[in-house]
């Protein structure tokens, strides 16, 4: 009863919100969610083969691009805006222990049509914020089972696709479904995050403002295919796995020493559309803590600072903003971390300032298994 009353409250907010910043768009979503088995610590933590479930509800504030901006018309226009999430963690309980915390996560998002047909709407859903965990974290004394955060702010990535359909004038139901991912990105171990997929009703209202009969003709803004080069420098920090689980082992302590690291990238796309384009990237990793590494896990072997490899990228763009995927294969891997795998996963999230020499910031995670983060990075770049 005490959440259904704090997301009621939230809601109201919400709503008074949108009346304020002439939003378009209030939505409400109530799903439950269902956590992705994982063999390596799910027995210990929940039980042999339990899979757990848990309530998630959403609350969004949205706008809908109706510009004349050439994206909006392409991508249907399509709605941005924030919202608020709360995952039920709390109910779900631990073989040894308290389990784990509510995670409440602000975010903006990206709801993009694909078809249209009447009423009816297919298309695809993008979300990048933070988490938080208040209580119920990871800690080797009072809560040592919840390995699966041990942070209170945590990064929120959540992908999916939906269906609505509108009735009436003003408001429509659909049906979505997400893969939401929590995880701090090594900043701080144990960090094994939370992935789970989620199956949730959508409720929405538009506003008495909506701009969709104000929609204008597309601007031609000088579009033309052709290959783009672009030069990226990331930094951040990243706890040694090695020294915490040796500290732990050895003491019980529990230790996040933070060290730096470092990324160079030069790519080269073909943009074919004004939304997509495809190409290459050689990337150099530079873990300067690497002889720590070495000291930590007690296997007597030697690394080396720099790793490089090739990677596939993929950008999906609307305005000035822009995500990039790649998956990646190394040519040269000795540093330590994750020494058996093969291939590396990006994530890249830009914004491009055009009139500033075309250069971007953004933020960069690299992950392994298509799973577990390695790290988060800030990226400075320059797109030619």
């Amino acid at each position: 009863m005490k959440v259904k009353n704090h997301l009621v409250c939230l809601f109201l907010i919400l709503a008074g919100l949108a009346g304020k910043v002439d939003a378009q768009i209030i939505s409400v979503y109530a799903g439950r969610s269902t956590s992705l088995y994982d063999g390596r610590f799910y027995p210990a933590l929940f039980g042999e083969k339990v899979v757990p479930s848990f309530l998630t509800l959403d609350a969004r504030v949205g706008w809908a691009d109706y510009s004349a901006s050439p994206f909006a018309s392409i991508c249907k226009h399509p709605e941005v805006g924030v919202g608020f999430q709360f995952d039920g963690l709390g109910s779900v309980k631990a073989v040894n222990g308290p389990g784990m915390g509510n995670i409440y996560s602000l975010y903006g998002y990206i709801d993009r049509p694909v078809l249209k047909w009447g009423g009816f709407s297919l298309g695809y859903s993008a979300e990048l914020g933070l988490g938080f965990m208040f209580n119920r974290r990871y800690d080797p004394v009072k809560n040592p089972w919840n390995v699966l955060i041990s942070a209170p702010v945590n990064a929120h990535i959540s992908l999916g696709v939906q269906a609505q359909y509108a009735f009436l004038s003003r408001y429509d139901v659909g049906l979505g479904f997400f893969f939401n991912h929590h995880s701090n990105g090594a900043v701080t171990f144990p960090n094994y995050g939370i992935n789970s997929f989620e199956l949730a009703m959508r409720v929405g209202m538009k506003s008495s403002r909506s701009k969709e009969d104000l929609s204008r003709e597309p601007e031609d803004d000088g579009f033309k295919r052709g290959f783009q080069f672009a030069v990226q420098f990331s930094g951040g920090v990243m706890s040694n796995e090695a020294n915490y689980m040796k500290r732990l082992e050895e003491d019980g302590a529990w230790v996040n020493d933070r060290y730096s690291k470092f990324s160079f990238e030069v790519s080269a796309v073909y943009r074919y559309f004004r939304t997509q384009a495809s190409g290459l990237g050689f990337d150099l990793f530079v873990t300067p803590f690497y002889k720590k590494i070495a000291e930590s896990d007690g296997q007597g072997l030697k690394y080396d600072p720099v790793s490089c490899g090739i990677s596939i990228l993929h950008e999906f763009s609307y305005r000035d903003f822009s995500v990039m995927v790649g998956v990646g294969r190394y040519l040269h891997h000795n540093d330590g971390l994750e020494q058996l795998q093969v291939l590396y996963q990006l994530v890249t999230v830009k914004y491009y300032f055009p009139k500033v020499a075309d250069m971007y910031l953004g933020i960069v995670l690299k992950a392994h298994r298509f799973r577990a983060a390695e790290s988060i990075q800030l990226c400075l770049g320059k797109r030619f």
